[in-house]
């Protein structure tokens, strides 16, 4: 198995934006000396629930500050942004890492950060389509090319620098609802599945990925699926809640507050959207002790390998682990790591 960081930026002290940061790099670098093989970086705006921004920004950093870690973008909110841009920006963190980029990409879910950038919801299957297919044309067409679409026009457009990695770099697409799987699967993407899905969700949102890969003629393999959890490994159970149970509770509840529209509003979202509101409804009366059992890997050594083991019976061969989620104080994050790569991981090393 392979196992790596899923790093956003939490804020629960408003004056202390740059220890923050500072302390997310430093458990990347201490990540990468541990063995773990990938950090990917998630895109928030307009909320301290996550305030990585400029996600290329930080993946060109770490770039230069790291050796042997894959980075990855997860997700790189693509209706957000200008598809030439985020070619080139992603194309020189390529160039930058030597061929280390994994370029996760998806349409984004919060309301609140539509919203405030003033695009249409009902626009974000569209625009991330657009968006797919100008980066794709940008990244392995030789020639110059024109694009003439419903949202961009480009003339003569051709980029430098081009990726390292060849076609192109491995494209990830954040997807959970069957129509979203089907979609990815179509395409050829690889699946990356949120952290919040419940151990059961996520067997069978792999089995219908894989269906849907063969389906669509192309070729299946676990290595093709990268699954997101909340990871906390402590010394007992009793420390791991103790340490866990206050931080987890504040990033699930500014979740809901950049991700909910007004009530009234709800019938006015696709109904892929509103799916989504219906969930953070449900998630007001959060239950960490739940949240416990039956999402997260919080835990001893032992408790945790066992949920991994679970995971891997379903088919999952690829974890990446959010580890600083509200605030969690920064030495217990980099002790925890230690923990998991010094006792948990070499159950699972082939």
């Amino acid at each position: 198995m392979r196992f790596g960081l899923f790093q956003s930026v939490q804020l629960p002290d408003p004056k202390a934006e740059a220890r923050y940061y500072t302390e997310a790099l430093e458990q990347v670098q201490w990540a990468e000396q541990l063995g773990f093989d990938s950090v990917w970086l998630t895109e928030h705006h307009f909320s301290r629930h996550g305030i990585i921004s400029a996600t290329m920004t930080v993946l060109a950093y770490l770039a230069g500050v790291t050796k042997t870690i894959r980075l990855g973008s997860a997700v790189a909110v693509l209706p957000f942004h200008n598809p030439i841009q985020v070619a080139e920006e992603a194309a020189t963190v390529d160039l930058l890492s030597h061929g280390r980029l994994d370029f996760g990409v998806g349409r984004g879910f919060q309301w609140g950060e539509y919203h405030k950038f003033n695009i249409p919801m009902e626009e974000a299957t569209r625009r991330f389509e657009e968006s797919m297919e100008v980066i794709i044309k940008a990244w392995t067409l030789d020639e110059p090319f024109d694009h003439h679409g419903e949202f961009w026009t480009f003339n003569e457009m051709t980029i430098h620098p081009k990726p390292v990695q060849s076609p192109h770099p491995p494209v990830w697409v954040a997807a959970s609802s069957p129509a979203s799987v089907d979609r990815v699967a179509r395409n050829d993407w690889n699946l990356m599945i949120g952290q919040g899905e419940p151990f059961a969700q996520v067997a069978q949102q792999i089995q219908g990925y894989r269906s849907a890969v063969g389906e669509a003629g192309h070729d299946y393999h676990p290595s093709r699926v990268v699954v997101a959890r909340p990871m906390y490994t402590a010394a007992s159970e009793e420390q791991a809640r103790q340490d866990t149970r206050v931080p987890f509770m504040w990033f699930k509840e500014t979740g809901q507050e950049v991700g909910a529209p007004p009530d009234h509003q709800v019938e006015l979202l696709p109904e892929e959207f509103a799916a989504y509101r219906r969930r953070f409804a449900r998630d007001v009366a959060f239950d960490y002790d739940a949240a416990f059992d039956n999402v997260a890997l919080f835990g001893t050594p032992d408790q945790v390998a066992q949920r991994i083991e679970k995971l891997r019976e379903s088919g999952v061969e690829n974890l990446i682990f959010f580890v600083n989620y509200g605030g969690i104080e920064h030495q217990k994050v980099m002790r925890s790591l230690e923990l998991f790569a010094t006792q948990v991981a070499p159950h699972f090393t082939d």
